[in-house]
């Protein structure tokens, strides 16, 4: 059986001073190292990005259902006394 191997790239960042205070200051109260720190933190942050992105795109979905009246025309069918 061939073992997984889980890639990782080493990504180098500046931050300002206080920031990387706060982060060490955060890594310490959470007992995880900054990597991790900075992982979870990516994730979440690409997680809200692509729900943010989809909210826009089911708003825009929503006022052309709205608008179309080709897309409604059937509405008055769904009503619950519709057999």
């Amino acid at each position: 059986m061939a073992a997984t191997h889980n890639e990782t790239d080493r990504v180098t960042i500046s931050l300002p001073h206080s920031l990387a205070l706060d982060v060490e200051s955060l890594r310490s109260d959470l007992k995880i190292s900054r990597s991790e720190l900075f992982k979870v933190a990516v994730e979440r942050f690409i997680a809200d990005q692509r729900r943010a992105s989809l909210q826009t795109v089911v708003a825009e979905m929503a006022e052309e259902y709205r608008s179309n009246a080709e897309l409604t025309s059937l509405t008055a069918l769904d009503g619950e006394d519709f057999i």
